[in-house]
């Protein structure tokens, strides 16, 4: 009614005082972002304290912001180098290139190889890439189906796989990092569905949270399944399948 009755010049400006007035204050709090670009680049995004930012703000060099904030965040501190993030080879095995898989036995699988021989999927990898860091059996049919290290693997073992199946969120297009990611089952867990890398993809959270987990559901946005080993996504009625 009031700007029915502003004069035309004047609607964008009274308009936009009445938004800001009934604009809900934003509330912060403490937190930290990390956002990945394309260009090997990344933003990192901190909400602290507001004299404790203003004292590391001035610690940045304007003219090499990057390199003299993780020069300074990564430095030594206390007489010692700062923790790095590790990086280690993974190297993915197709498991049907050596053979085929016959059982499950306790913690590991037995594989019968070209030959005909029956030998463990740590026997397996042995002979493969000893050499290696991290090893990832996958096949083309099943998807993960086992992981190795010549040191005690076991507290994350389901996550590995399956950051070596998908580095990033499965979605088609998010380039999220997997080690951000959440453990989705693809046939949902309240369904029946089972806590075991064949049932699981990493998903970021934004997209573990519009996947259409009940496929009698309505559809919204399309879920992600396997399919041939594959994770693909099938899309609600009208979209095309990407994979």
């Amino acid at each position: 009614v009031e700007l029915c009755s502003t004069p035309g010049e004047h609607v964008t400006a009274v308009a936009r005082r009445r938004l800001r007035e009934m604009r809900v204050p934003r509330t912060y709090c403490e937190r930290a972002l990390l956002r990945q670009h394309p260009n090997g680049l990344a933003t990192l995004t901190v909400t602290g304290n507001g004299l404790d930012m203003a004292d590391a703000f001035r610690t940045i060099d304007q003219n090499r912001p990057g390199e003299s904030f993780i020069a300074r965040m990564l430095g030594k501190a206390d007489g010692a180098p700062a923790a790095r993030t590790r990086v280690t080879t993974m190297v993915v095995l197709r498991l049907e290139d050596y053979g085929k898989l016959v059982r499950r036995e306790r913690d590991d699988v037995m594989v019968r190889t070209t030959s005909g021989t029956v030998i463990t999927g740590a026997q397996l990898v042995e002979r493969a890439c000893a050499n290696e860091g991290l090893i990832t059996v996958i096949s083309r049919t099943l998807g993960p189906v086992d992981l190795y290290r010549f040191e005690r693997f076991a507290s994350v073992k389901q996550r590995t796989m399956l950051a070596a199946e998908h580095p990033t969120c499965a979605w088609p297009g998010c380039t999220t990092p997997a080690e951000r990611g959440q453990f989705h089952h693809l046939t949902p867990w309240k369904h029946g569905g089972e806590t075991n890398v064949a049932n699981l993809v990493t998903l970021c959270n934004y997209h573990n949270g519009v996947n259409d987990d009940d496929p009698n559901a309505p559809p919204r946005r399309g879920r992600l399944t396997r399919e041939g080993g594959k994770i693909i996504w099938q899309p609600p009625p009208g979209d095309k399948v990407s994979g």
